[in-house]
């Protein structure tokens, strides 16, 4: 089995079994699928083992085992657990909690600032200004000449506070 991120909440599986197994043909079959033999064939590779690719949800964990030739059941080898099951055997288990991707909220909050760039040139002045106060902030030099107030102290800056806006002194 190979685990890789998928997107949105997901993870790629790639299933695979050895030609070792002796079958014709193969099937997986799991709690995703409600155990239907003929959900997910398997394909037959030139060494006479079987592989197949399935996405699915990430965060939790699933039973399965693979259907051979319609009536043989058989492990993964290389499962991460195997629990008992109602029929005096044991079912493979695929662990994908550790796969799961940052929630959709999470998501929508990495891409708010670039979001209220669009639209009007009063919100996208507004970005460009927090953008340069989170520059300046991070004690970097300011890019419009003036001073701020987290450029003129010494020390580091708080990254977690924008920097006050520059006023200009007259006099």
């Amino acid at each position: 089995m190979i685990k890789t991120k998928g997107t949105y909440g997901r993870a790629k599986v790639k299933f695979t079994l050895d030609p070792a197994v002796g079958a014709r043909t193969a099937s997986i079959c799991g709690e995703w699928n409600g155990w239907t033999a003929d959900a997910h064939p398997m394909k037959r590779d030139s060494k006479g083992g079987f592989s197949t690719t399935l996405e699915l949800e990430a965060g939790r964990e699933y039973r399965f085992r693979y259907l051979l030739d319609g009536e043989r059941w058989e492990n993964d080898w290389e499962a991460d657990a195997y629990l008992p099951n109602d029929f005096g055997a044991e079912d493979s288990v695929i662990d994908l909690t550790d796969h799961a991707t940052e929630p959709a909220a999470k998501r929508a909050s990495k891409r708010a600032p670039a979001a209220a760039s669009e639209g009007s040139p009063a919100k996208a002045a507004t970005a460009s200004k927090r953008s340069r106060a989170t520059k300046q902030s991070a004690g970097a030099p300011p890019t419009d000449g003036g001073t701020t107030e987290a450029a003129a102290k010494p020390g580091p800056a708080k990254a977690a506070r924008p920097a006050k806006k520059a006023t200009k002194r007259q006099g």
